[in-house]
């Protein structure tokens, strides 16, 4: 005899808890074919990618500091701006994304995917 019980369910459904508190999320995502940042950026040397994000950095309508998270919700805005992907993903840890530090090149790798929690109303 089977272990289960007559009229037991045959498949489980699990629904999330996870609800963000506060804020919404904008999407920042590399893609993950081989020329994901080099297509953007043909022959930029370090030093002018630095600098080209350190200036973007700048423009962008951020909070100087925002969380992070893995977990994106279907309402959350995704960005497509290689140069805003790239900007965000070397100023972010696991943890917190912060505008004014220096960016790291090493956390912009194809197929890294940060969720920034901002306010509802971002800075102009």
């Amino acid at each position: 005899m089977p272990p289960h019980s007559e009229g037991a369910a045959d498949s489980i459904q699990h629904k999330s808890r996870y609800r963000r508190a506060a804020g919404r999320g904008i999407v920042f995502a590399l893609g993950t074919g081989p020329d994901a940042l080099g297509a953007a950026y043909p022959g930029s040397g370090e030093r002018e990618l630095r600098r080209r994000i350190e200036a973007h950095a700048r423009t962008l309508a951020l909070p100087a500091a925002a969380l992070v998270t893995d977990r994106a919700e279907p309402a959350d805005e995704i960005c497509t701006d290689l140069l805003s992907i790239v900007t965000v993903l070397s100023k972010s840890s696991g943890r917190v994304f912060l505008r004014d530090k220096e960016p790291n090149l090493g956390q912009i790798k194809p197929g890294r995917r940060v969720v920034l929690i901002v306010p509802d109303e971002r800075r102009q």
